[in-house]
């Protein structure tokens, strides 16, 4: 059975075939009614595009890219990228471009954009560094759609999808102030990474706007284990920090755990602060601050449609709030322990000469 053409499309409906060509890609200087038309009939006759043909045609791909400069085990382990693939792909499958995945520390973004692989890029402003910026600005300005999601190092003249994190980030801190906490621990992301620095940044100044104090910074890598190591070594160190605040949900997560290996737990013995907001966060009842994540994949995506149709795009403002559970409450009364110069809680410094139970020893720091 012969397949039906474009001509074939364009014959039946009596245009020409550029018309129902660019009908069918949506444009917006073809009437809505000449693509409502083309629409139906290509759906009621079972046509579909050779993708082959135009990308020899038009030296493009119909596909647009999502760059992750990240290793493929970090992405597919944090939920975070889930969420925003979900975003991304909602609005890819409904503009009719493909999307594409790549996960590299090292990403070639000439070989995606020069060979036609894809038509737009997407990837995280937040990781790129100067070189980066510089070879995307590059391939934009020979007519590459780029998209990136997060500030980059420096002022860009790409297209930035961004979320204000302050917000969120004040509301979590005046919330520790209002319920008493006076001294904080922050895990920060990696210390050479932007979007970890200002993210830690925000943190620092709201807190000193709270009047809480940062008795320890620590620098992870973002995933479950940096978070149960720091907070081991938060443990080990006796470290008086009512409240511990964290770069992102996953690191908070390790906490969680590092806390049920020692017998401690959240609230009770410190509170608990992530960042994100991923779907475990609230299955477990972590306080976090809650970005939009779907929303910021489709916005990017958006923009990126916009810009290969040639389309006027007003950006959304996407801000962050924070959302209290479980693991954020008042902090224990404490005071302070003479002869080992840490803080514990009073009512078990009154029991002091009761038998020791099996997390008494871990439960002082």
């Amino acid at each position: 059975m012969r397949m039906v053409t474009l001509q074939d499309l364009a014959d039946r409906l009596g245009v020409a075939r550029s018309t129902a060509s660019r009908a069918l890609r949506g444009d917006p200087q073809i009437s809505e009614t000449t693509r409502s038309r083309v629409r139906r009939l290509a759906r009621s006759l079972g046509y579909h595009p050779n993708a082959a043909a135009r990308a020899l045609t038009h030296r493009a791909a119909g596909a647009v890219g999502l760059v992750l400069p990240r290793t493929a085990t970090f992405v597919f382990a944090n939920p975070y990228f889930a969420e925003l693939l979900e975003g991304l792909a909602a609005v890819a499958e409904s503009v009719g471009y493909p999307l594409l995945l790549s996960a590299s520390p090292t990403p070639d973004y000439e070989l995606w954009l020069r060979e036609a692989r894809v038509d737009g890029l997407v990837t995280l402003g937040s990781s790129l560094g100067e070189a980066d910026v510089e070879r995307l600005e590059a391939l934009a300005a020979l007519g590459a759609a780029v998209a990136l999601i997060g500030e980059p190092v420096r002022p860009t003249s790409l297209r930035v999808v961004l979320c204000d994190e302050r917000p969120g980030i004040e509301q979590a801190c005046a919330r520790l102030a209002h319920d008493g906490h006076d001294a904080v621990a922050l895990v920060a992301g990696p210390s050479q990474a932007p979007y970890a620095r200002h993210r830690s940044s925000a943190w620092r100044d709201a807190g000193e706007a709270h009047r809480l104090e940062f008795l320890r910074t620590i620098a992870g890598d973002d995933t479950f284990d940096a978070g149960r190591e720091a907070a081991g070594a938060l443990l080990r160190s006796r470290c008086p920090a009512s409240a511990w605040l964290f770069g992102n949900d996953l690191m908070a997560f390790g906490a969680l755990q590092a806390l049920d290996e020692a017998g401690l737990r959240s609230p009770d013995d410190v509170s608990v602060i992530g960042f994100d907001d991923v779907m475990p966060s609230a299955l477990i009842g972590l306080s976090t601050v809650h970005q939009p994540i779907r929303e910021l994949g489709s916005e990017a995506m958006t923009a990126i449609a916009a810009e290969l149709r040639r389309q006027p795009h007003a950006s959304t403002a996407l801000v962050t709030r924070f959302v209290p559970r479980r693991t954020t409450a008042a902090p224990p009364r404490r005071t302070p322990h003479a002869s080992e110069g840490g803080p514990i809680d009073s009512e078990r410094e009154a029991q002091a000469h009761a038998p020791p139970s099996r997390s008494g020893a871990a439960r002082r720091r």
